[in-house]
């Protein structure tokens, strides 16, 4: 009797403060949307300037090979140093010079070489020009030796296929690392002030000086921001499905499940940082900073974890959302794989024993003297 009038009391304090219900359900589809819409990996039309001192049939075919590409948008200009004063000036991405012998070698040998001028300071266009165009190069060339010799090989062709997102459409895979990083950041907000903001209304001393227990007062904080995490969690699924159209090929049970291993850890980070400061403007402050960035940093959400130092994959392995990231991608794009969630899901239960484990021991059993 004594827990659930704590819960009560802890509901009715969220049913006054709406900020917890704008954080829960507004807020998630509010960072989605920035994730969704503004956030693409997706290739875009790279602005290519053409230059050619190879009038031959052969070198116009390759032209027409190249301009018939939806990736590139080719400008021929005169010479080769108009078109480095266009990459100067930044009104292209890459500049491709066609030399006087390209007819010459490509007939004689079956193979060419191209000069490819890049913008370094965007090093994933300049990667995704260099590597498209010697594929293009490579299928032409291929095209022009079966066609040239009658009695030629059978050419080799390797077709990609995308096993768990078909289309290659980046959105699939960002909205799923996205949904760790709003759920992290909403569970570890609500719980953050509820500590501090009993110690600032003075009703601290009131709940110490009752029979409660610690591991009561604890539950009551924790039990109804987990139903509010829960209820984000399903916005977040809904707002991926129905409005961005990223597939769940898991059991909606599995994902709430998984979620709530996860919302323990986030939640328990959250108590952890208000009971330690006692201050809502300050635990505000640190919980922004614990919750998102080590999320977008340090989960493999954007950027490779093994590319990373030593020292900077062994601090992430405090960060909870390193499991709960690769397990949502899992969950949305290839189902229940056991064998790739079964990991992540054991560490996130080792996660949410430990950071509740600290919780206990710093929620204060009395007033300090």
């Amino acid at each position: 009797m004594r827990l659930l009038a704590l819960i009560l009391k802890e509901f009715r304090q969220v049913r006054r403060d709406s900020s917890s219900i704008l954080l829960a359900f507004v807020l998630p589809i509010l960072m989605l949307a920035l994730f969704g819409l503004c956030v693409n990996y997706d290739t875009s039309v790279t602005k290519l300037a053409l230059v050619t001192e190879d009038e031959a049939p052969t070198a116009h075919r390759f032209l027409e090979q190249l301009q018939g590409s939806p990736y590139f948008r080719v400008n021929r200009v005169a010479d080769e140093s108009t078109a480095i004063e266009q990459l100067r000036r930044g009104t292209i991405h890459a500049a491709l010079i066609i030399p006087s012998d390209f007819s010459r070698t490509v007939e004689a040998r079956g193979e060419t070489r191209l000069l490819l001028v890049t913008d370094g300071s965007t090093p994933n266009t300049a990667q995704f020009t260099s590597l498209y165009l010697q594929s293009i190069c490579a299928t032409w060339l291929q095209k022009q030796i079966s066609t040239s010799t009658a009695a030629g090989t059978a050419a080799i062709e390797v077709v990609p296929l995308y096993r768990f997102n078909s289309a290659a459409i980046s959105r699939r895979y960002i909205l799923p690392g996205s949904i760790a990083v709003v759920i992290s950041f909403v569970g570890t907000f609500l719980t953050a002030m509820v500590v501090a903001r009993e110690w600032e209304r003075g009703t601290m001393e009131l709940l110490l000086a009752s029979p409660m227990t610690r591991f009561e007062f604890i539950l009551s904080k924790l039990i109804p921001y987990f139903l509010l995490g829960l209820g984000a969690m399903g916005v977040c699924t809904l707002a991926a499905t129905l409005i961005f159209g990223v597939p769940l090929r898991a059991p909606v049970w599995l994902l709430f499940g998984i979620t709530a291993i996860f919302l323990l850890s986030v939640l328990a980070l959250g108590l952890l940082i208000s009971t330690l400061l006692r201050n809502q403007y300050s635990a505000s402050l640190v919980s922004l900073n614990v919750s998102v960035l080590p999320t977008i940093m340090l989960s493999g959400f954007i950027f490779e974890l093994s590319s990373t130092p030593g020292w900077v994959q062994a601090i992430s392995y405090l960060i909870p959302a390193r499991y709960f990231a690769p397990s949502l991608s899992t969950l949305f794009l290839a189902g229940a794989e056991w064998a790739a969630l079964l990991l992540n899901v054991l560490l996130l239960i080792i996660s949410a024993i430990f950071w509740l484990g600290l919780v206990y021991l710093s929620t204060p059993k009395r007033l300090d003297p």
